[in-house]
């Protein structure tokens, strides 16, 4: 039998997902980008019924191996936000043409090459970027973070265990855990999870962003291998996980965010949940969300406008119905933790007994200096032996701004306005507008004054051009820089600045801006972000980080090394939440042939610049007042 035609189009057999692609002058200079678990031949003839005149131009496996497939959506979360490439949309084309929303303008097969590139990188890499599917499950792959090996508590989080263990031992089962940002407090707390023989744990936040952090603690380290995590999506696709991991004498690691459990009544997919008993319930960052509204907001009855936070992080808390929810959990210890209790420490619900640590950044520097005095000296130990390597050292500029800046706050204060940098940051639109003013400065002028100083293009008496500061280049400083603003739009008013006045600048021109709160964002997501930064640190490039409250709690990006300051504010709290996300250890290992492993402190030092040398000192003042309360110090005298 020589025409085998005919059988050629009935015998398919098993076939492979495939990406393909075509163009058809129906819709000119736009490619249609889609998936099929089909013959790529079969879904183009499909299309043909609409597009005539279709060419394809492209077509690839869907398939990272053979268990992990990936879909279209990867390809075109590429396109969209590496690429910046823009979706047809229904007005570009005649109302008898047939819309699909798989069109892309102005691409072409490269950039398809490009994006399966990096789906099939990232997969490698173990980032959380796209998304993946397992043959076997039919479910999305979930990313597992690599083991790490058994990680080691250094002295001050042992102290905290052995601390929750006596406070556990006398019956107390509110307990709080005071250590400042990069403590280890997830680690430290899991650690205590452990000592307790924990088989359910729940850890409750009001903040997103950390559910990443706990992952990675719970699959990175071994000591959890026990652990299994679990968040709402675990819940949603499985009602009865719990109780088939606890019959597969798995223990668990449950996260919710305090909107997930809000409402007036248990959801479904909670169910289980409120009828075990919790070993251990940690709420996390406790500050943050489960008593913004019993210790006051701050900023309640005053004219500063309050930050539009992004809805992508943080959507409204209604704080009286997750607090009922989290009441009715059946939880033997509860354990809060935060980097920041100031105004909880205030109040009288923790005793003594009830704090397991009591940490502060000047705690962790005077360990790291004892370590090294008693044992830097002996010729077998190393500098990165040292269990408190890599944290930096804060070096705090208080400026005042430059003199067309200082002459218009003068004029703002004189006119009545509370919050001057708020209303000298402020756009002519606060919400996103037709004609683009969001992005516009109201005093754009006074605003590019400054940051030709900050570049070191131009000079003022009272501000240090420190962008331009020979030592700073020289030693690698300031290479990711975060910038806090008051307004969401300020951050998109900003990054057009810079962009229109590249020329104007010697210094910032080199940052990639990343603008990751404002209207226009583009990021969607926490690890989106941190790819990206490690992207161009990976590439050489430095980048400006714009946000307002975005990834100022409990994310870290280690590769921030600077803050600009510009928001007012009134609370320690949020303050020192803001500025400690710089102090995180940044340390690469770099291995030779002969596994002698070398660690390099990326990160010595920080830089702090706040442009409100009057609040740097009075936030200091109000942290210094709360912790000698505390620590029952003789009142003022040690201020």
């Amino acid at each position: 039998m020589k025409d085998l035609t005919i059988l050629d189009q009935i015998i398919t057999g098993r076939v492979d997902p495939y990406i393909y692609a075509f163009r058809t002058n129906t819709v000119p200079n736009c490619l249609k980008i889609g998936d099929t678990y089909r013959p790529v031949s079969v879904r183009l003839k499909e299309w043909k019924k609409k597009y005539p005149d279709l060419k394809k131009e492209y077509e690839h496996k869907a398939k990272i191996d053979e268990n992990i497939f990936f879909r279209d959506f990867a390809v075109h979360q590429y396109l969209e936000r590496d690429l910046q490439k823009h979706r047809l949309l229904p007005d570009d084309i005649d109302e008898e043409t047939y819309y699909s929303n798989e069109f892309f303008k102005n691409s072409k097969p490269e950039d398809i090459e490009k994006a399966i590139e990096d789906i099939k990188s990232n997969y490698e890499r173990n980032t959380n970027k796209y998304q993946y599917y397992d043959a076997e499950t039919h479910l999305p792959k979930t990313y597992k973070y690599a083991s790490t090996g058994m990680w080691k508590l250094r002295p001050n989080q042992k102290e905290a265990v052995e601390n929750f263990k006596k406070a556990v031992k006398k019956g107390r089962t509110n307990l709080l855990m005071y250590a400042v940002m990069r403590f280890g407090k997830s680690f430290t707390s899991l650690c205590c999870a452990l000592e307790m023989n924990a088989k359910i744990v729940m850890v409750v936040s009001a903040k997103a962003d950390v559910k990443d952090e706990w992952k990675k603690t719970v699959e990175s380290a071994d000591n959890f291998k026990a652990y299994d995590y679990i968040t709402s999506d675990n819940l949603i696709r499985n009602e009865n996980i719990i109780k088939e991991s606890l019959l597969k004498n798995r223990r668990l690691v449950i996260f919710l965010t305090l909107q997930d459990l809000q409402g007036p009544e248990i959801k479904s997919k909670h169910k289980e949940l409120f009828k075990n008993n919790i070993d251990l319930l940690i709420v996390d960052e406790t500050h943050f969300g489960a008593r913004a509204e019993k210790y006051g907001e701050i900023l309640k009855d005053t004219t500063y406008e309050k930050d539009i936070e992004d809805t992508n992080t943080d959507e409204f808390i209604e704080v009286s119905e997750a607090d009922k929810q989290v009441k009715q959990l059946k939880a033997k210890i509860k354990l809060h933790l935060s980097g920041t209790p100031y105004r909880i420490l205030m109040s009288s619900e923790f005793e003594k007994d009830d704090i397991i640590a009591f940490c502060q950044f000047t705690d962790i520097v005077e360990e790291k200096e004892k370590w090294d005095q008693k044992n830097i000296l002996e010729d077998e130990i190393k500098e990165w032996d040292n269990p408190y390597y890599g944290f930096p050292q804060m070096i705090r500029f208080a400026f005042n701004p430059n003199e067309s800046t200082r002459r218009r706050l003068e004029q703002l204060k004189n006119t009545g306005a509370t919050y001057a940098f708020s209303a000298l940051f402020k756009t002519q639109s606060t919400e996103k507008a037709q004609d683009d003013s969001h992005k516009k400065f109201i005093y754009e002028k006074e605003i590019l004054d400054l940051f030709e100083v900050i570049d070191g293009t131009k000079e003022d008496k009272q501000l240090l051009g420190f962008l331009d500061y020979s030592k700073k280049k020289k030693k690698k400083m300031c290479r990711h820089i975060v910038c806090v603003l008051p307004y969401r739009a300020s951050c998109d008013a900003l990054e057009e600045l810079i962009n229109n006045n590249k020329e104007s600048f010697k210094n910032l021109n080199e940052y990639e801006i990343i603008n990751i709160s404002g209207i226009d964002n583009k990021y969607k997501t926490i690890e989106q972000i941190k790819e990206k930064i490690y992207k161009c640190e990976k590439e050489n490039k430095k980048t400006l980080t714009l946000t307002v409250n975005r990834m100022l709690t409990g994310s870290t990006v280690e590769q921030w090394d600077t803050m600009l300051y510009f928001k007012d504010i009134a609370s320690p709290q949020e303050y020192d939440q803001s500025i400690f996300r710089l102090q995180n250890q940044y340390v690469k290992e770099y291995v030779s042939e002969d596994g002698d492993v070398i660690k390099y402190n990326m990160k010595p030092q920080t830089l702090l610049v706040d442009f409100d040398p009057n609040r740097m000192f009075s936030m200091q003042e109000k942290k210094a007042l709360i912790y000698n309360v505390n620590t029952d110090e003789n009142g003022n005298n040690k201020l």
